[in-house]
């Protein structure tokens, strides 16, 4: 938590950091590590945060559904499907919509560790409380967060996504995903590649993004029967 602790924002009191802080970090939900996006502005009681590569989505998450800032990722107490179906939103939304939210405590959350002070006791419209980081174990439990290098934590996501390379050429869409590798269709099924896990540098929950330029793609081609 170093990076936190060196902050002029930290507040050693009270063990929390400044909202201003955590724009352009990773917004996920606690239980399951869903991608919520990035963050990018802070309203009076709401976060904003943006997804997607080439079809951006603005999403609105209330403050007090907040679980914490971990010194990388702020948590929300919130699914992903609920931020899709509540909080997926072209305008901010009126003011007062989402006081019904702050009776939601993120120490109703057995598994939110703060530090110092309770949440419950930080005013969440100045501070986010710190918390504990998640545990990235490999394993993937309702209580741990797990991802791969790629921020991919459930490779079956990808299907049926884009695929681009790393200077900004789109490859075709994921078709499937085995043990090593990811199979990667073109457009109009002319080519396929497989590409190993190792080389995808990113996934924005559009598309994923590859290490490698376009013209490495050859050498990860394989023979399609026709």
């Amino acid at each position: 938590m170093s990076n936190i602790t060196n902050s002029s924002n930290f507040n050693w009191k009270d063990n929390s950091i400044e909202w201003k802080d955590i724009i352009k970090k990773e917004a996920r939900g606690y239980v399951k590590g869903d991608d919520l996006g990035e963050v990018q502005e802070i309203g009076q009681d709401f976060v904003v945060t943006e997804r997607g590569r080439v079809k951006k989505n603005k999403f609105y998450l209330p403050k007090p559904l907040v679980a914490g800032y971990d010194g990388e990722v702020l948590w929300f107490n919130i699914t992903e499907q609920e931020a899709e179906d509540n909080f997926k939103k072209d305008e901010p939304p009126p003011t007062g919509e989402y006081s019904r939210y702050e009776s939601a405590s993120v120490t109703e959350q057995p598994d939110t560790q703060t530090y110092g002070k309770s949440a419950s006791s930080i005013d969440l419209q100045k501070y986010i409380p710190l918390i504990q980081k998640r545990q990235i174990d490999g394993v993937g439990t309702d209580a741990s967060y797990t991802k791969s290098q790629a921020g991919i934590r459930d490779w079956d996501n990808i299907l049926k996504k884009g695929a681009r390379t790393a200077d900004d050429t789109a490859v075709g869409i994921v078709t499937a995903v085995n043990d090593e590798n990811v199979i990667i269709t073109s457009d109009g099924a002319r080519d396929e590649f497989s590409i190993p896990k190792n080389e995808i540098q990113s996934y924005n929950g559009q598309e994923i993004v590859l290490n490698m330029t376009y013209d490495r793609m050859d050498q990860f081609k394989v023979k399609v029967p026709r």
